[in-house]
């Protein structure tokens, strides 16, 4: 479902060393600790996530550091501001067969998610979007999985700029790909049968 691209990062490097490590130097001040007089890094890991996920995914960056399956709208985290655990949230289309088990039965003229071809050659997922009639009908049906990081194994972050922070950020964004590949893989399978 997500997956770091390292490679291409690399390759297209205007630094000579990350495409990521760039766009995070470009938005470090999320990585600052606003409560600290003196620059510091942000102490909470679940926060450190959430902006070093932000910046590896669009629209920051495109394409982003961390691929999303093309069958998906986005794959975002998020920080509960009252107990401050992590969780990511999936955004799943969902055509209209799939809506009520495939009992509800829809208008022929009411228009449901496209296949996107403009994604190239993407394996066994086909991209979606949005269809351009404008003038018709169109119901688009999504789900969101809503997944807890509170088990998650995150990175306690050191820096707020350089290399350390790319490092770290890096690390942190391939960890929490694993983790919702592993978490939420399942659960959009079964929904998507």
């Amino acid at each position: 479902m997500a997956a770091v691209d390292d490679a291409y990062d690399r390759e297209n490097a205007s630094n000579g060393y990350s495409r990521y490590a760039e766009y995070l130097r470009l938005n470090n001040g999320l990585f600052r600790d606003s409560w600290s007089d003196e620059p510091a890094p942000v102490k909470d890991p679940a926060e450190f996530a959430v902006h070093a996920w932000t910046v590896a995914s669009g629209p920051i960056m495109a394409p982003g550091y961390v691929r999303i399956r093309p069958d998906l709208r986005g794959i975002s985290l998020h920080r509960d501001e009252d107990d401050h655990g992590l969780y990511a949230e999936i955004r799943v289309p969902l055509d209209h067969r799939q809506i009520g088990g495939g009992a509800k039965r829809f208008p022929y003229a009411w228009q449901d998610w496209v296949e996107d071809r403009g994604w190239g050659d993407s394996g066994e997922y086909l991209g979606v979007r949005e269809p351009d009639d404008t003038k018709r009908i169109a119901v688009l049906a999504s789900a969101v999985i809503r997944v807890p990081g509170r088990e998650w194994e995150l990175v306690t972050p050191t820096a707020y700029e350089g290399r350390t922070l790319a490092d770290e950020a890096r690390e942190t964004v391939a960890r929490i790909a694993r983790y919702i590949n592993e978490d939420a893989g399942p659960v959009v399978a079964q929904l998507l049968k």
